[in-house]
């Protein structure tokens, strides 16, 4: 598993939420 922002992902998933939590939150803030 990959660890985001301290968070531990499953990596099928890690470039989902990477890119919606990063650029998501990001672009919001």
């Amino acid at each position: 598993m990959a660890r985001l922002a301290g968070v531990d992902l499953p990596r099928e998933k890690r470039m989902e939420i990477a890119l919606t939590y990063i650029y998501g939150i990001g672009r919001t803030r």
